[in-house]
């Protein structure tokens, strides 16, 4: 099978088409790789696909691409720009969500409304205590939470006494606060904990969030609860490394919190909490699967949406466009993100010498990103001086997340052709919106 990627730049109104094309082929693509009327695109004498967009074919340019640090026996690519149809153009315009704030969530209250279970996505096992019943679906009172950003704006809502007789959901006037496990040494001592709240009114089961889900702690009270500390020497690592002022940076660190855990595989779901005196879990979008009633139907999120959506929300909020990722318990950077651009529309295959046959074709909208990863040089001093940088957000991953972030950076970052792999000294590649 032959190897290809589309992106459709509506910024230009036009498609680029880059296609494979092995050394015993004519360098201009020969008459084995062209547009076959306005839909289709002929990228072999056999293979025949799709285009994203309909397109004027007449007007396309073609030339070749190659990447000179590949060597003299490395397949060129053939590039095709060609424009986008008026028509479909102004369908695009209409359809498509332009500004950042517009883009949906991936799950929202209204979509799991009527729930009747929540699911481990790696088992499939209930996580409910005590799952509710047909008749009882409807019971669970689940809401959006009125802003990504919502516990930045909780003084911004109320500027009377909470014990005011007043129209307030009492439930967003805290913030959500891990729980911690024992202190086990002076360092941690002298990190800072959660201050204890006053009592709040219980008015809503599930707040849902654009990576995560608020919930009663009794829907969740027989899943298993491990207490995880810092370690001190990465505690000691870190402010060496002078990556933070671990008092004061952005609410980085807590001493210890506590993981909710699957009682089947054992696999982390959340964790738990307080909102004021209110026991919550928090559960991770990418870990769990909500299951609906009759037609019996499941949502999931993958981990690549979830952190899509964290970073369009940062966007969005603080119009900040750097990220830097690190594991939740280690602590330590893994990889930093540039944004530089989304809901972009993307359609690509890359071939594998072990699986020339089985790979998927890749499609739909994206994140376009540039990143580093930890193994690369100088990383460390450059992921402090992004963290130096008010205008750089954190993205706190739970450890294997964060692994499993890079994996899937790195695979997309293989559908490029070889030559628009890298830029800046760092690598493009894109996340699944």
């Amino acid at each position: 099978m032959t190897a290809y990627y589309m992106e459709v730049l509506d910024s230009l109104k036009v498609v680029d088409i880059y296609v494979e094309c092995a050394r015993s082929r004519p360098k201009s693509g020969g008459s084995d790789i062209q547009l076959v009327g306005t839909t289709e695109l002929q990228i072999s004498t056999d293979s025949v696909i799709g285009l994203p967009v309909t397109v004027s074919p007449r007007a396309a340019a073609r030339s070749s691409l190659e990447d000179p640090e590949s060597g003299s026996d490395a397949n060129s690519w053939i590039r095709i720009r060609v424009p986008v149809a008026l028509d479909c153009m102004k369908a695009r315009l209409e359809q498509a969500s332009q500004l950042i704030t517009s883009i949906e969530k991936p799950i929202t209250a209204s979509a799991i409304q009527g729930l009747v279970d929540v699911d481990c996505q790696s088992c499939s096992s209930s996580l409910f205590a005590n799952a509710p019943g047909a008749a009882d679906c409807d019971t669970l009172r689940i809401r959006d939470l009125p802003s990504a950003f919502w516990s930045e704006l909780v003084d911004c809502w109320v500027c009377h006494p909470e014990k005011d007789t007043v129209n307030v959901n009492t439930d967003l006037l805290h913030e959500f606060e891990p729980k911690l496990a024992a202190a086990t040494d002076s360092t941690q001592d002298s990190i800072r904990k959660p201050e204890p709240s006053t009592e709040t009114k219980i008015s809503v089961d599930m707040w849902v969030g654009d990576t995560y889900v608020l919930a009663s702690e009794d829907l969740f009270k027989d899943l298993p609860k491990t207490p995880v500390h810092m370690d001190t020497k990465v505690l000691s690592f870190v402010v060496n490394a002078a990556y933070v002022d671990i008092n004061t940076y952005k609410g980085r660190f807590y001493n210890s919190y506590t993981e909710l855990c699957c009682d089947s595989c054992s696999n982390v779901v959340g964790e738990v909490g307080r909102m004021g005196s209110r026991k919550m879990a928090k559960l991770c979008l990418s870990r769990v699967r909500f299951v609906l009633p009759s037609p019996r139907s499941s949502i999931s999120v993958s981990l690549s949406q979830a952190v899509s959506r964290e970073i369009l929300s940062h966007v969005g909020a603080h119009a900040v466009y750097r990220f830097v990722v690190e594991g939740r318990k280690a602590c330590r950077p893994v990889a930093l993100i540039n944004v530089v651009g989304w809901n972009a529309e993307i359609r690509a295959r890359a071939v594998s010498s072990a699986q020339p046959d089985n790979l998927p074709d890749t499609s739909g909208r994206y994140i376009k990103i540039l990143f580093t990863q930890k193994d690369s040089s100088a990383f460390d001093t450059q992921a402090s001086q992004w963290l130096d940088d008010n205008a750089t957000e954190l993205i706190s991953l739970l450890d294997a997340d964060a692994d499993s972030l890079l994996r899937i950076l790195a695979e997309n970052s293989r559908l490029l052709p070889p030559p628009l792999r890298g830029m800046s000294n760092m690598t493009r590649s894109f996340l699944q919106m």
